[in-house]
């Protein structure tokens, strides 16, 4: 089956550092692409890996200053489309010009790429025809063979649903592709219903919208596009291939990795409190990670501006991951900055020991310990971060650390040692 995340690319050729250039592009765009590589002069070979893999696209090297190489790599081509016509050949040239282009274009190349002059936004814009019209193909094949009587999936003008990421009753959540962007995106899609609980989570949905928009940050998810239908809403947002940071607890951390993402961590707080924003909700698996391993924050939908309701944001509701949520929180009262301070100080301690502080049968009963059980002790090779971890974590919140920027204060030294 026809793998939709991305093209299935073979490329004929040796040339290890073109080949390492090309793959680490395509599949920094296309997480899920497919690279293969086979030698020229091995007509065997190619075609079996054709006949085997059936590629949207080949890629040929040549380098037309030596006239044997380019003359084999010409008649391959011509040996592959004799065979099959439909192949989609796109010659990657080296030392060409216009006759060469000429050339390669005549004995049926789809496309001629000069490497001088070529830049990653050639080469995908290259790799996306072909890949667009095996994905079309593939999706009406699949469409003409759904067994009758099952629902089609969600549709979103203007985006092509890879897979499913998380399903709720009220709600669903997407790698999606977007032909405007022309790249990944994650889709949330929340059904429009007419009862009490479809009417909040619509109000969320749509305060995330404004929340994330409101902000221009690095260390904030950007948001593409925000929409209705009939019978949905729909959220386009970044993607983050590298994961969130719940994956990266699966190992260890030491102690400078988690002195790391705390103060990364704090620094993206302070953005969004500086804009009046609670985020409410912090927990690993809403700190996503980009390439450079910075963190960003996501899922806005419980935030709430700190001015809302005369700054009484929170009374009467409990709200939040049970395993980092605040005494206040848990109690249903007012809650500040600080609340989201106290939920760092849980990951904190989460990413120095590789365990949460409480545990539990019940949500009920880890936020019974969040508001009466002492700070946890951290075991004795990282004890020098307990006076930390006692501010950050204090039951009381006028105990705790003010604001952000009064952490980062006492981190910046402290992280200066440890480097």
């Amino acid at each position: 089956m026809i793998d939709a995340t991305g093209p299935n690319l073979l490329v004929v050729g040796g040339d290890s550092k073109r080949l390492q250039w090309l793959t680490h592009h395509v599949t920094s765009h296309w997480p899920s692409a497919q690279v293969t590589t086979v030698a020229a002069g091995e007509p065997d070979s190619l075609n079996r890996l054709i006949a085997e893999r059936a590629p949207d696209a080949i890629i040929l090297q040549a380098d037309f200053a030596d006239e044997t190489a380019a003359a084999t790599v010409i008649h391959h081509l011509c040996q592959m489309l004799r065979a099959q016509p439909a192949l989609y050949c796109i010659l990657l040239a080296e030392n060409g010009g216009e006759m060469s282009a000429v050339r390669a274009l005549k004995n049926g190349a789809k496309d001629y790429l000069p490497l001088a002059k070529l830049t990653r936004d050639q080469l995908l814009a290259a790799l996306t025809e072909p890949w667009s019209k095996r994905r079309a193909a593939t999706q009406a094949t699949q469409a003409l063979h759904q067994p009758a009587g099952i629902a089609p999936g969600i549709a979103v003008p203007g985006y092509a649903i890879v897979k499913d990421i998380a399903t709720s009753n009220f709600s669903q959540v997407f790698l999606a592709r977007s032909e405007r962007l022309r790249r990944n995106i994650v889709l949330k899609v929340m059904n429009r219903g007419a009862s009490a609980r479809e009417r909040d989570d619509a109000e969320r949905f749509q305060r995330e919208y404004e929340i994330i928009s409101s902000i221009t940050h690095r260390a904030i998810a950007e948001i593409y596009d925000f929409g209705t239908l009939p019978n949905h809403l729909y959220l386009a947002m970044e993607y983050f291939p590298c994961g969130d940071l719940r994956d990266r607890l699966r190992n260890p951390l030491s102690v400078d990795e988690s002195l790391y993402y705390l103060r990364a961590i704090a620094e993206a707080l302070r953005v969004i409190h500086v804009f009046g924003i609670l985020h409410r909700d912090l927990k690993p698996a809403n700190v996503m990670l980009r390439e450079d391993n910075s963190p960003v924050l996501i899922d806005f939908g419980l935030a709430r501006r700190s001015l809302d309701d005369a700054g009484t944001t929170g009374v009467g509701q409990v709200l939040g991951s049970p395993y980092y949520i605040s005494p206040e929180q848990s109690q249903g009262q007012r809650v500040d900055a600080r609340t989201d301070l106290y939920s760092l100080g849980v990951m904190f301690y989460e990413m120095l020991t590789g365990q949460r502080p409480y545990a539990g049968r019940s949500a009920v009963a880890i936020m019974a310990q969040h508001a009466s059980s002492p700070v946890p002790t951290l075991p004795p090779a990282t004890a020098v971060q307990q006076p930390l971890l006692d501010r950050l974590m204090a039951k009381e919140q006028h105990a705790r650390y003010a604001s952000a920027d009064e952490l980062l204060a006492d981190l910046g030294p402290l992280v200066a040692a440890v480097a």
